[in-house]
């Protein structure tokens, strides 16, 4: 004989709503007492919800990214009645060893205190732990993985299982057993030189900085220099941004070099692929998403733009823009920054010449712009001033080799220097 139960949130400690950011069970699955099977999260901490009864998991009544209030229904559980007879007399006696407990108060003591036994994650107060739930910090803990060398991209860089399953995987691949020793190298006592303060990085710089360390060791680097005259494409700039603002955009130059280097990609496939894990081969895109840096308050992020080879200039000067806003207003998901080709990093706003950008990884190559400068050339024999932009490209050398780059920055070039054939 079997009954159902359903177990629903309780002892939530007075938070009005808590998001579930895991589901740790499936339907038909076996759970026993004080099993986890969803993983909570306030403003304030993280906990593993345990099952108050055994049996079977007979439906799920919650989705990661609900958002849920005390009393509110978890899942429906299938319970042999034998087995509840034999809780029952056990409760019973609980109860009688303390008559002023009821059989309502046992149980949630029982839940609270399993909850307790989880350590939890107040990512919020301590900046410097890994966002994290128990379950995954277990799970890490059993493989000797450090959750601190891991790159989260669940929803606001919380680390998964299978985000410590990748790390792992690209640890074996890269021939590395070690987490690097980027904070472990021995430093002096600067206060003995002097005053000095520290400021701790936040969670987005410390993920950009394990990340940048990984692209930079698992990639050969090189770069190529090189200039573009975009003399023309500021003219056809200027003459179409009065009919791009009307349509509530800013007209930059980088929609036309997001066109120029699609282009590009479509002629160089090489350029648009990544290496496989183990280094025999290259996986060719038949996509075209490109990643931009956006520099926000909290750090760089790199949100993509998709289908960039189906939309036309305007529209990609409204897709920027927009993207700009939401990536400085924090309202970019870890969707968007996954899925990218290639990734074009500008400094124009700020100076400087050339600069060597590191490959946003797995992409194999990266496009640096600098900011433009007016130039005197020789042309046709007269000395004549030309606007010139200064171009970067990094390239990982295992996929492509120099020819190969001199041969797609001169692409790019050309292509820039052609302003009306990138806004057809």
């Amino acid at each position: 004989m079997s009954e159902e139960k359903t177990i629903v949130a309780t002892d939530l400690e007075d938070f009005d709503e808590v998001d579930v950011i895991e589901v740790l069970v499936s339907e038909g699955e076996a759970v026993e007492v004080n099993q986890s099977i969803v993983t909570l999260e306030s403003d304030k901490a993280m906990m593993e919800f345990p099952a108050s009864s055994a049996g079977t998991v007979k439906s799920i009544s919650v989705n990661v990214g609900d958002k849920i209030k005390q009393g509110d229904p978890l899942l429906v559980l299938s319970i042999d009645t034998e087995i509840v007879d034999s809780d029952e007399q056990k409760e019973n006696t609980a109860t009688k060893e303390h008559p002023e407990i009821s059989k309502d108060e046992v149980e949630k003591k029982q839940i609270k205190e399993a909850a307790k036994e989880r350590p939890r994650n107040k990512s919020n107060i301590e900046p410097d732990r890994a966002y994290a739930s128990p379950s995954v910090r277990k799970y890490a803990n059993e493989l000797g993985v450090n959750l601190e060398s891991v790159h989260g991209t669940a929803e606001q860089g919380r680390i998964s299982k299978h985000d410590v399953q990748s790390h792992i995987k690209g640890h074996l691949s890269s021939g590395q057993n070690n987490r690097h020793t980027i904070n472990k190298m021995t430093l002096p006592d600067f206060s003995e030189f002097g005053e000095v303060e520290t400021h701790k990085l936040n969670k987005l710089k410390q993920v950009s900085a394990e990340h940048l360390w990984n692209s930079w060791n698992v990639a050969p680097h090189v770069t190529q220099f090189d200039e573009a005259d975009i003399t023309d494409l500021e003219k056809a700039r200027k003459q179409l941004k009065g009919s791009v603002e009307e349509q509530g955009a800013k007209l930059t130059l980088l929609p036309f070099i997001m066109k120029a280097l699609i282009k590009c990609l479509q002629e160089y496939p090489d350029f648009n692929s990544s290496i496989n894990e183990d280094g025999t081969a290259l996986i060719r895109k038949k996509y075209f998403h490109l990643g931009i840096a956006v520099d926000t308050p909290r750090g760089l992020v790199v949100p993509n733009i998709r289908d960039v080879d189906q939309k036309k200039i305007p529209a990609l000067a409204r897709e920027l823009m927009e993207m700009s806003d939401r990536a400085r207003n924090n309202k970019i998901t870890p969707k968007e920054m996954q899925g990218g080709c290639m990734t074009i990093t500008s400094l124009g706003g700020i100076g400087g010449q050339h600069f060597t950008p590191i490959i946003n990884h797995p992409e194999v190559a990266i496009l640096g712009v600098s900011r433009t400068q007016t130039k005197l050339v020789k042309e046709d024999g007269d000395i004549v001033e030309k606007l010139m932009l200064p171009l970067s490209l990094s390239y990982d050398h295992r996929a492509i080799d120099g020819v190969a780059a001199v041969k797609f920055i001169t692409s790019i070039k050309n292509k820039l220097a052609d302003a009306w054939s990138l806004i057809i």
